[in-house]
């Protein structure tokens, strides 16, 4: 028999055939003429069974409510239910149902006796004497069946406070903490692959409460978390708990690279150890050259994309990153078969346009040139040039540069010609290396004859981490032609200028500026010294807030044109923002606002004075390989510029703009 559910044993089921056959019987009977028990019997087993199947109905609806409120997520984070629960349920649905048959049963016989007690005399007839037994007095038969029914009740309350003694319920069998874990981790497994992640975060959570080391629940839960710190924490618990699965190291690396700038190393190390366990496993080595990408590393990074690449030269997303690395690295040329190969692959509209980017900034190149400025004392300056560049290697670009130049101030017009090579040498990403060299033609005036002066410079600029120093060294001579007077007087300046940038914490900066300049001409030479500090703010990725500091001596007064004080100083606010748009649009700015003073030789520091200036770039994409740029700068202060003839309120305006163009 089923527990809980009467009339469902073998004799239940005879009972309720029988009764269900009843009506055919019956009409068998009359039909036949046959002795029949008449309808109303019929009726009323019809509505017994009838009972007893509504009974069997609401008992099992009722179990199954019992039996989901015990399996319920919630129930399972409390711990384990009370072996004894749905045995008790069980009894008391049964006795209900016992209770409810019996009630409608003996209604039924009231009923019928009743009907028959007031049928007439056949109830009074005295028995035969000696074929049938006396009957049994009325009294008695229903003292028996209450005798009976006493006994019956006692027994099934005696059970129910059997099955729910303590020491009886930790006796009963109950199901086993691993298959309730297994159903509700099958549950959660079932809503992770359907998209449910709340429903699955609350199964797993339910199956960690009851199982607190199921490294697989802890694995689902981390994944599902939108806490980036709770994530961490159980990547973490999964990795002591697994300390062989490559794949907890990796995700506590993904975590950890997402965290920020300072918790590459960390990260770096777990996808290290992952590589370890499983160096052929590509979330492990992919995974590691994308972290070494993600910190600025991009040497090893490409170094780790190509090792890949080499043994996997289909996986088409490696060489997209690989092209990405590359045209960062200032190698166009490999970036450019990077993507090619990528695109043979899969083709792919951004990788397409990436490698029409790479193309052109690889070939060869022709970039026309008008620049010129202008200052309140009235010199302007305008000069046309231009430069041509190829590439003669992967690192290495040479190119060559002309330009011719009128400076004049109203009153006097003069001119100077340039021409010259440069090279662009880039071995690392890390360390870019300039180069030029060059002479440049001052014209003849005032009965001075054309003369011809050598140019040049040498800067490298190294950088090996976005978060690290810096350092940005630059020697450099050049012709002073801010003025006539200048190109007149063959005034030129070497000058040897270094920057350090020591990064103090994750969004300050230090930043160290030296300058020492020697300014000449046929018939003297003057030294310059210039120190200046920066404090500088990362207020955003694209944005800088700064404080500087600049000061400025002469060894003494200026003969032949330049504004040489014997010291100046010079206090700014700056800010320097730089945005992109989505058309590949770059725009640069960089504002100082601020105030100056300087001293005369054999006078003291004159009065504060306002120093204001700005500086920016502009480059506007034509068309792929074919770029405007735009270079403007506007400054109001006359300390420090050699252009300057004089202190106090000093203005200077100055514009480029150059076109460069890919031959392609």
């Amino acid at each position: 028999m089923t527990v809980g559910l009467p009339g469902t044993g073998i004799g239940g089921m005879f009972y309720l055939l029988s009764a269900l056959a009843m009506p055919l019987s019956e009409a068998y009977r009359r039909i036949r003429g046959l002795a029949s028990g008449g309808w109303r019997i019929v009726a009323g087993q019809l509505a017994i069974a009838g009972g007893m199947i509504v009974g069997m109905f609401l008992t099992g609806r009722l179990l199954g409510a019992a039996l989901h409120a015990t399996q319920h997520p919630a129930r399972l984070a409390l711990g384990s239910v009370p072996s004894n629960v749905l045995r008790i349920a069980a009894l008391v649905l049964s006795i209900g149902t016992l209770a409810a048959v019996l009630a409608a049963v003996e209604l039924l016989r009231f009923w019928i006796h009743g009907r028959a007690g007031s049928g007439g005399s056949a109830s009074t007839r005295a028995p035969r004497e000696r074929d049938v037994p006396a009957p049994i007095e009325p009294r008695a038969a229903a003292g028996g069946e209450r005798r009976r029914a006493r006994t019956l009740i006692a027994l099934l309350l005696f059970e129910a406070a059997a099955a729910s003694h303590p020491g009886n319920a930790r006796a009963q069998h109950r199901p086993p903490v691993r298959s309730r874990v297994a159903v509700a981790l099958a549950r959660a497994d079932s809503a992770f692959t359907a998209g449910s992640t709340s429903i699955a975060s609350r199964h797993y959570a339910a199956v960690l409460a009851v199982d607190p080391e199921n490294t697989h629940a802890i694995y689902r839960l981390a994944q599902l978390s939108a806490d980036r710190a709770e994530a961490l924490r159980l990547f973490q618990r999964y990795v002591a708990l697994e300390p062989e699965d490559p794949w907890g190291y990796i995700a506590v690396g993904a975590v950890l690279a997402r965290w920020g700038p300072g918790r590459y190393g960390d990260a770096l190390r777990c996808y290290d150890q992952a590589v370890r366990l499983a160096p052929g496993e590509r979330d492990a080595v992919v995974g590691r050259a994308r972290v070494l990408a993600r910190a600025r590393r991009t040497d090893a990074a490409i170094a780790a994309y190509e090792q890949w690449l080499d043994a996997h030269g289909t996986d088409v997303e490696a060489w997209r990153e690989l092209g990405r690395e590359q045209t960062r690295a200032g190698r166009p040329a490999d970036a450019a078969r990077a993507f090619a190969r990528a695109q043979a692959i899969v083709p792919d509209q951004t990788t397409d346009r990436r490698l029409a980017l790479a193309e052109a900034a690889a070939a060869p190149a022709l970039g026309p040139q008008v620049s010129g400025s202008h200052d309140s004392d009235g010199n302007a300056t305008l000069r046309l040039g231009g430069a041509a560049e190829l590439t003669v290697s992967a690192p290495f670009r040479l190119g060559v540069t002309a330009g011719h130049e009128r400076v004049a101030d109203g009153v006097t017009t003069t001119a100077l010609t340039d021409v010259g090579l440069r090279a662009t040498w880039r071995p690392r990403a890390v360390l870019q290396v300039e180069a030029s060299g060059g002479v440049t033609a001052l014209d003849a005036i005032a009965g001075a004859r054309a003369t011809s002066t050598p140019t040049g410079q040498l800067r490298a600029r190294w950088r090996p981490l976005p978060l690290g120093p810096a350092l940005d060294l630059r020697l450099q001579r050049n012709v002073l032609d801010a003025s006539p007077r200048l190109v007149t007087n063959r005034a030129a300046r070497t000058e040897f200028r270094g920057t350090f940038e020591l990064p103090v914490a994750r969004v300050v900066k230090l930043r160290g500026i030296a300058r020492a300049a020697s300014l000449s001409d046929p018939t003297e030479t003057n030294h310059r010294m210039a120190l200046a500090g920066v404090v500088a703010f990362a207020a955003a990725p694209s944005v800088e807030l700064s404080a500087r500091f600049n000061q400025i001596r002469y060894d003494h007064p200026d003969t032949v044109g330049y504004f040489a004080p014997r010291l100046a100083q010079v206090v700014q606010a700056g800010s320097y923002l730089e945005f992109e748009t989505p058309n590949g649009a770059l725009f640069s700015f960089d504002v100082g606002a601020g105030v100056q003073r300087v001293a005369k030789f054999s006078a003291g520091l004159g009065p504060w004075q306002r120093a204001l200036s700005l500086y920016s770039s502009i480059v506007l994409p034509l068309a792929p390989g074919c770029d405007l740029k735009i270079d403007l700068g506007l400054e109001d202060y006359a300390a420090g510029n050699e252009a300057a003839t004089s202190a106090g309120s000093w203005r200077y305006v100055s514009a480029a703009t150059s076109l460069q163009w890919a031959l392609r």
